[in-house]
């Protein structure tokens, strides 16, 4: 016997078609046409969603519980930056690494491996940076 999709009502369908129309952004509308389809027909199979609209049931089912657990919020973007692009990471000012070469050269003596080039730089502006961006930039400097 198919599965039973069970959603949480936080929408009418009528109220959903009227926020399904003012979403620009084409990965959260897929996500709400996907519940949009679940919410019209109570009967839908898990099986039947996944073959419409391509998606893999795990996909489906982490769209169907972020629905269930915050409604219209829970299907924005976990990450609105886009995966790994780089954007929306703080950027470290190049004077950090230039105060960090400074120290470097003032104090010799110590071992000044990445891991304690990544320390120095949090200490000093409480911004965590990875040891691949500390050895980038210190290249640079």
């Amino acid at each position: 016997m198919p599965k039973k999709i069970k959603l949480e009502p936080h929408d009418t369908l009528e109220e959903w078609h009227d926020k399904i129309s003012r979403i620009r952004n084409n990965e959260h509308k897929l996500k709400m046409l996907v519940i949009e389809k679940i919410l019209a027909n109570s009967n839908i199979t898990a099986k039947e969603v996944q073959e419409i609209f391509f998606i893999s049931p795990r996909t489906m089912y982490n769209w169907i519980n972020q629905y269930n657990d915050n409604g219209l919020e829970g299907l924005k973007a976990q990450n609105p930056k886009g995966r790994g692009s780089g954007k929306g990471r703080i950027k470290v000012d190049d004077e950090v690494y230039k105060q960090l070469k400074e120290a470097i050269e003032q104090n010799p003596e110590k071992k000044w491996t990445l891991k304690a080039q990544q320390a120095y730089i949090e200490e000093l502006c409480g911004v965590k940076v990875t040891q691949q961006a500390v050895a980038y930039r210190m290249k640079r400097v």
